[in-house]
């Protein structure tokens, strides 16, 4: 009950502000902000296997970046961070992209060119190399050519990790939303060498090639280097997109200051890192600490909010976007209204 009035007050508060035409007069007195918009895709052939809360359509996207520009800056996080640190200009929004797919080159760039904006695209350094990348991508390939059921009959039977093959079991049985509850088992749960072994055992057994999926998916240097030359913010997410909380703090610094060498060595000097996955309980304080050490200026997670001056700079808020995300929600969030609520320790972003 409890969080069904939460989400009565979400709506009604949202909805009361945009259909008011609020949102635009809150957004000039409140003060600067930047809200951090975040995907994965644009809807492209090149990523027609992955889940449609990756993506977005670009007719979709270019409408909201058109919208928004009308009442805030379209900056860079790296930017909008600096922005926020002297005081200058009016609130701003930063659409970013995480992973480094193809289609941010193919489909993203041209719809900003268009729309004047910009973007911020976090990058794992593995994939670029064209060689590998991370076991989620194997699991909604297999996922698109086999159902849940025979996905977690092949995986028991090649799997020797006997916790997490009773656990998908369980899982399957239960029923419910299987895309996501199996995932979480194999992301949480399972033995993160064995699982990526097991399911690139299944991803070959349906014919599939690793390496010309990670050509075909990711961006190659070159293309990586394309959007820098165009303007678009390059930044750091880890090498190998790891759950950096699962792994200890050696481990995670690693990760973080590894990735950010390879991209600097190719790329050039990098200020912006987003945690993969970037729920809480994916990243801790050794993780914050390795953003630190490793020089970055900026760390972003994957929950809702907005940003001001006095935000903590390694955890800052970010919105997921995809088809059905409501426009009045963002419009509350851009305005700053859910922070205006803040104040007064009511908190309706999530």
């Amino acid at each position: 009950m409890k969080h069904k009035l939460k989400m009565f007050a979400r709506e009604a508060w949202a909805r009361l502000l945009y259909h008011t035409g609020l949102h635009v007069l809150l957004g000039k007195l409140l003060p600067q902000r930047l809200t951090i918009l975040t995907s994965h895709c644009v809807t492209h052939t090149s990523n027609a296997f992955l889940p449609p809360d990756m993506k977005i359509d670009g007719a979709h996207l270019e409408g909201l970046l058109a919208r928004f520009g009308k009442h805030y800056d379209w900056v860079t996080v790296g930017d909008g961070w600096r922005r926020l640190q002297s005081g200058t200009g009016r609130s701003m929004l930063a659409l970013t992209m995480d992973d480094g797919y193809h289609d941010n080159l193919e489909a993203l760039l041209p719809l900003l060119q268009r729309s004047g904006a910009t973007a911020t695209i976090y990058l794992e350094s593995r994939p670029l190399d064209g060689e590998s990348l991370n076991w989620t991508h194997l699991y909604f390939w297999v996922l698109n050519r086999v159902d849940h059921a025979e996905l977690v009959r092949r995986y028991v039977e090649h799997s020797q990790d006997a916790k997490a093959k009773e656990r998908l079991q369980t899982v399957l049985a239960e029923g419910g939303n299987l895309t996501y509850t199996l995932k979480k088992v194999l992301k949480y749960e399972a033995d993160q060498a064995d699982c990526e072994r097991t399911l690139q055992t299944l991803f070959e057994g349906e014919g599939g090639d690793l390496g010309e999926l990670c050509r075909g998916l990711y961006l190659s240097w070159d293309d990586a280097a394309k959007l820098r030359d165009a303007g678009v913010e390059l930044g750091g997410h880890t090498v190998h997109h790891y759950v950096l909380s699962g792994l200890d703090a050696a481990g995670q610094r690693e990760e973080v200051a590894a990735g950010k060498a390879r991209l600097e060595e190719r790329l050039g000097s990098m200020e912006s890192f987003a945690y993969p996955f970037g729920r809480r309980w994916d990243w801790n304080d050794d993780s914050r600490a390795a953003v630190r050490e490793a020089g970055f200026a900026t760390a972003t997670t994957t929950h809702a909010g907005t940003n001001t001056k006095a935000s903590e700079p390694t955890r800052l808020s970010r919105w997921m976007i995809e088809e059905s995300t409501p426009l009045h929600l963002l419009a509350c969030e851009a305005c700053g209204g859910f922070e205006l609520l803040r104040r007064f320790g009511v908190d309706l972003s999530e």
